[in-house]
């Protein structure tokens, strides 16, 4: 937690803070969901692996079927109409915290995520008798580039800027719990896992950032701001987390029922 004697000892003059506030909607109301017409597979790619429908985690099954997943995620599937993750383009995320020591509006636009298909999978599992899913991911060193426009405060001292952000984040483990339903694809009427809830947690090892063009340039107040995010990443993503869980639900909820949707199971559970 920020208090006024930790903020004067990072740095004396104006400190501010800004984080990835992926602010996304509250569970059951997403929206992201992705439009995409393309028909499911009809044939088993070499890449999906198969799984007993009756145990799906026998011998650690599932997780094998994840993790295989990855690379061909990162390559782009286009025949099924799933976009490379590699790297991953997100459009925009809101960033809204009002109150407590951190006030920030604004948003991020245009991110350009790469190292998500560095992913390791430590553990997925599927239980269809209780319809959850769930998998833990752990990422080596993500590297964002993005615009973003924020404006607010941190400590009753006053936060403004639009302009280029870069952000590196390291040792990233990613735990994801879904409740998921069995449904019928509209177009061929083949079985298909849809995830209908998911809540996301997350730790950070570490982060670096820097913002361009904070107070319109000002090149003394923003080194001084930037060397206090750089500092403090651990402090400001925590005051941050609830928000960016959500967020980052919203986004891979539509994500991942694009990919699910056009995987039948009659090609992977048997």
């Amino acid at each position: 937690m920020f208090t006024i004697t930790n903020w004067k000892l990072a740095i004396s003059w104006c400190i501010i803070d800004v984080v990835c506030v992926l602010s996304g909607s509250t569970h059951g109301a997403y929206t992201r969901e992705i439009v995409n017409d393309k028909p499911p597979l009809q044939e088993r790619p070499p890449w999906l692996l198969t799984c007993k429908r009756s145990n799906p985690n026998e011998d650690k099954c599932f997780r094998q079927l994840f993790f295989q997943l990855f690379p061909a995620l990162a390559a782009g599937i286009p025949e099924i109409g799933v976009k490379s993750f590699e790297p991953l383009n997100i459009d925009q995320v809101s960033v809204s915290k009002g109150s407590g020591n951190l006030v920030l509006s604004g948003g991020f636009q245009n991110l350009v995520i790469r190292g998500p298909s560095n992913a390791t999978v430590r553990r997925a599992s599927l239980d269809l008798e209780r319809r959850l899913l769930s998998f833990e991911l752990v990422l080596p060193r993500l590297r964002i580039r993005a615009k973003y426009n924020l404006k607010g405060n941190i400590l009753l001292l006053p936060l403004i800027g639009n302009g280029d952000v870069a952000m590196a984040l390291k040792n990233v483990h990613t735990t994801v719990y879904t409740r998921i339903s069995l449904r019928n694809e509209t177009q061929t009427g083949d079985e298909i896992i849809h995830i209908d809830e998911m809540k996301v947690s997350f730790e950070v090892g570490a982060m670096r950032i820097h913002l361009k063009n904070l107070f319109n340039g000002n090149d003394i107040l923003a080194a001084s701001i930037n060397t206090f995010l750089n500092q403090n990443g651990n402090e400001v993503i925590a005051e941050l987390r609830p928000d960016l869980e959500l967020g980052l639900a919203d986004i891979f909820h539509g994500l991942w029922n694009n990919v699910f949707s056009k995987l039948p199971t009659k090609l992977w559970l048997v």
